[in-house]
């Protein structure tokens, strides 16, 4: 089960084991069906877990944790990604390329804006996803926002 308040407690206590605990959660976002309201609520608090860490490795982790709930689960398009976009400039290169991806997944087109410069990023990687990540919101055949 997503669970917020287990996220909660995981970051509280911060134990040798966090690693394990989020990897264990991303493997329930993979391969787990769950109330799609439970993950836009887990995802969104996720997010704010991610902006916020300070620790490299974990905030990775969050950073994986929050594709596998847009990849798997579908909530790209209910969880507001805006905080996420604010914080671009300062993300490493390793979370700029998640971060790019599931603002893509998102098909908001107000996005497009702050991920353009992406496409002329000095990393090779950066400027794919960019360019992967606008076209995902350039073919949105539905036209949402």
């Amino acid at each position: 089960m997503i669970d917020v308040t287990y996220l909660k407690r995981l970051f509280l206590n911060r134990g040798e084991d966090l690693d394990i605990r989020l990897a264990e959660i991303g493997d329930l976002l993979e391969y787990g069906t769950h109330d799609p309201n439970d993950v836009i609520t887990f995802t969104e608090h996720a997010l704010d877990l991610a902006i916020a860490e300070e620790n490299f490795d974990v905030k990775e982790r969050l950073f994986y944790l929050l594709m596998n709930a847009v990849t798997y689960q579908g909530v790209a398009r209910n969880v507001e990604w805006d905080p996420l976009a604010d914080v671009l400039p300062t993300l490493d290169d390793a979370i700029l390329d998640y971060a790019l991806s599931i603002l893509g997944c998102s098909k908001n087109r107000k996005f497009i804006k702050v991920m353009e410069p992406y496409l002329h990023s000095p990393n090779d990687s950066i400027r794919e996803t960019a360019a992967e990540a606008l076209e995902d919101i350039n073919y949105n055949v539905e036209g949402s926002p």
